[in-house]
């Protein structure tokens, strides 16, 4: 099982230098969600600088608005999202998903399956449903997970709502409230023993809750690394 854990961003206050340069250096983590990507198209230069400093870390990049809430999937935004992927490239090779994030609004299961085969990104296609009515729809969410990444979420909507899979991609916002919540030692070891007991094959993890995320990070990357290299021992015992 591989395990990456990462913050939603590193431009906050625990960030001493607000740099990615610090990030890499001091975190602790091994992955991170780039999320200014989805309010505006970065520069080239950014992004090449991004694959310099960042080449030891595996990335999720949050894909632009313009594609996912001002376009919803239509047809131009298959337009957007070829120009956007194209501005990744020196970068794509460290990326583990593009995350769509679809406004609360939007529950047209037809339209994303045929955005995504166009897109033709496979399981790195990550779609995060913001609709309660589709997240709540466990035949709806299984007829998508067949066909890109669910993401699973922690949310004060949705606690702990984990999709099983080869993939596990989980976003922490915050169970009691959005993004303002530290999560408890008990909190983190539950969600820990659910996605263990899931067997994914790879578990990307990311904490969107602001001034708590470093910490929280860093705890889950601790249990959830523990955890598998305990599995891992205790398998070897058996062969005995």
């Amino acid at each position: 099982m591989h395990v990456f854990v990462g913050t939603s961003g590193w431009y906050y206050e625990w960030n001493r230098a607000k740099s990615l340069d610090w990030f890499v250096s001091n975190s602790g983590l091994n992955s991170v969600e780039l999320n200014s990507s989805f309010y505006r198209f970065p520069s080239l230069h950014n992004v090449k600088s991004w694959a310099r400093k960042g080449k030891d870390l595996r990335w999720s990049v949050k894909v632009n608005r313009s594609v996912t809430h001002n376009h919803m999937f239509n047809d131009e935004a298959l337009e957007i999202w070829t120009r956007f992927r194209e501005l990744f490239e020196p970068l794509d090779e460290f990326i583990d998903y593009y995350l769509f994030q679809a406004p609360p609004r939007f529950r047209n299961l037809d339209r994303i399956i045929e955005f995504a085969q166009n897109a033709d990104m496979g399981e790195r296609f990550a779609f995060e449903i913001r609709n309660r009515e589709l997240l709540g729809n466990d035949d709806k969410c299984n007829e998508l997970a067949e066909k890109v990444t669910l993401v699973s979420v922690d949310s004060p909507d949705f606690r702990n709502r984990i999709f099983p899979g080869k993939n596990l991609y989980l976003r922490m916002h915050g169970r009691e409230e959005w993004y303002q919540y530290d999560y408890s030692e008990q909190e983190l070891n539950e969600i820990s023993a659910h996605i263990s007991k899931t067997g994914p094959e790879r578990i990307n993890v990311y904490f969107n809750n602001n001034h708590n995320m470093l910490n929280n990070a860093r705890r889950m990357l601790d249990m959830v690394d523990g955890a598998h290299r305990h599995s891992t021992v205790q398998e070897h015992i058996s062969d005995y």
